[in-house]
C-alpha cells in the first residue's frame, strides 16, 4: 500500500483534475503557459518531452481539443503519476504516456513524426547552485539527466519537416536557445517574455521555432501574470485570466 501522501488538485478553471505528490513537487504555472502559447490545432500530433505529471498533455487535450498527445517521461514514478492523471480525466483516447529517455526514445516515439514537440525542461545547468537531496526534484530543475542541447536535438529529430517546437525557459538562457534552435534547423519564429508583474524584469521566456523554415522572428507583446494595482494584490491580469478561461493566449 502506498504510504506517500497524494493530493488531487484542480487544473485550470475547467473540469480537469490532477494527482500530485508533495514529496515530488507541485506543478508550477510554467507548463500551463507553454500549453497556452503554442498555435496548435485539434488535428495536430503533439509530443511533450519530460512531461512530469502530465500537465501539458492534459491541458492540450482537455482545454484545447487536441486529439493526439504523447508525453515522454524518464522517471518511472512520474510517468506512472502522469498515466494516472490521464485516467482520472478519462482522456486515454487522446493522451498516451510513455516512460523513456528523450536521448534514446523508445520505438513508439521514434516511429512517429510529430507536428509539435514541446518541453518545459530543467532550467539550470548542473552545478549552477545547490541541488535538492530529492532526486526527482533535482532532475526536474537541473540538467542532470539531459542538457538543453539534448532536448532541442530530440525535438528536431522527432519533428516532421515544417513542424514546430516550443520551449519555456529562463530569459538568461535566451542566447543558448537561439543558438541551439538554429544549430538544429529550428528557425525561431515567435518569442514572448513573461513578467511576474509590471515594473519587474522578465522571469520566463517562451520560444517557438519551425523546422526548416526561413528567418523571421515575431516578438509578442510582454505577458504579465499579476497586476501592479495595489488593490489587486496577487490577482492575475486579464491576459492570464484569459488563459485560464480559454486555454490559450489571447489573440
Amino acid at each position: 500500500m502506498r504510504q506517500e501522501k497524494e493530493d488531487t488538485d484542480r487544473l485550470g478553471l475547467g473540469e480537469l483534475r490532477l494527482h500530485q505528490r508533495p514529496e515530488f513537487f507541485k506543478y508550477t504555472i510554467d507548463p500551463v503557459l507553454l500549453a497556452a502559447f503554442i498555435r496548435v490545432y485539434p488535428r495536430h500530433h503533439v509530443l511533450d518531452l519530460g512531461t512530469g505529471v502530465g500537465v501539458i498533455p492534459l491541458w492540450l487535450a482537455g482545454y484545447r481539443g487536441v486529439r493526439r498527445v504523447t508525453g515522454l517521461e524518464l522517471q518511472e514514478e512520474m510517468a506512472a503519476l502522469a498515466a494516472a492523471n490521464v485516467s482520472l480525466n478519462k482522456l486515454e483516447e487522446r493522451i498516451k504516456i510513455v516512460q523513456g529517455d528523450l536521448r534514446e526514445p523508445p520505438p513508439e516515439i521514434t516511429g512517429e513524426r510529430f507536428d509539435w514537440v514541446v518541453s518545459n525542461p530543467p532550467y539550470r545547468k548542473a552545478g549552477d547552485g545547490p541541488v535538492s537531496e530529492n532526486p526527482i526534484l533535482a532532475r526536474a530543475r537541473f540538467e542532470i539527466t539531459c542538457t538543453l542541447e539534448e532536448v532541442v536535438a530530440a525535438a528536431a529529430r522527432l519533428l516532421r519537416e515544417g513542424g514546430q517546437a516550443a520551449l519555456i525557459h529562463l530569459p538568461e538562457r535566451l542566447t543558448d536557445l537561439f543558438y541551439l534552435f538554429r544549430e538544429y534547423r529550428l528557425e525561431p519564429k515567435r518569442l514572448c517574455l513573461v513578467y511576474p508583474r509590471p515594473g519587474m524584469p522578465p522571469h520566463r521566456v517562451l520560444l517557438e521555432g519551425r523546422k526548416g523554415a526561413r528567418g523571421g522572428l515575431k516578438v509578442l507583446k510582454p505577458f504579465f501574470l499579476h497586476s501592479d494595482s495595489p488593490e489587486a494584490g496577487e490577482k492575475f491580469t486579464r491576459e492570464m485570466l484569459e488563459v485560464y478561461r480559454t486555454g490559450s493566449f489571447p489573440p
